[in-house]
């Protein structure tokens, strides 16, 4: 698919069918990622997790709604979620999260496989969510955000977003 179309079709997708990723796929999606470019260079104070088990991807989601009092899935029954993590304190773990994930989003969408960024949910359940422990990551390192991803329930359609730009 050309860059531009590629463009043109990424579209945050919330509908997921349970055809689970191929393994081929996700070796594509983690070399989009590994190809973000991270601030300073220090690619060593970044992690990303792969989780493909569903029901760990459901327990996340269980505690998040419960911490907030929500009633919807807040990963939206992707059979697929990458985890970034970082080490570091400052503001460019967001920005090398953005990188990584948006890579990671448009890589997705070249394979015809939706995917939404997801930030929220691991800010709210902070350092400290019981899921943690679980993603085995090294000391000093915690969740950022992650990326959904899945086969969409419909064909992705992007949409004309239009952002106003001054020219000087």
């Amino acid at each position: 698919m050309d860059f531009y179309e590629v463009l043109g079709k990424r579209v945050s997708t919330r509908k997921f069918s349970d055809e689970k990723v191929s393994d081929k796929d996700i070796e594509k999606l983690i070399d989009a990622a590994n190809k973000a470019p991270i601030g300073m260079g220090t690619y060593d104070e970044c992690r990303l997790t792969v989780i493909r088990d569903k029901s760990f991807i459901e327990e996340i989601s269980k505690e998040y709604m419960e911490k907030m009092d929500k009633k919807s899935d807040p990963l939206f029954g992707a059979p697929l979620l990458i985890i970034f993590s970082s080490s570091k304190e400052n503001d460019l773990r967001f920005q090398d999260a953005g990188c990584v994930l948006e890579n990671i989003s448009l890589a997705a969408t070249s394979l015809n496989l939706g995917s939404c960024y997801i930030r929220g949910t691991f800010h709210n359940l902070g350092k400290d969510g019981a899921y943690i422990e679980k993603l085995n990551l090294d000391d000093g390192f915690s969740p950022v955000a992650g990326i959904v991803i899945g086969h969409p329930e419909s064909k992705l359609v992007g949409k004309d977003h239009i952002i106003p730009t001054n020219f000087i």
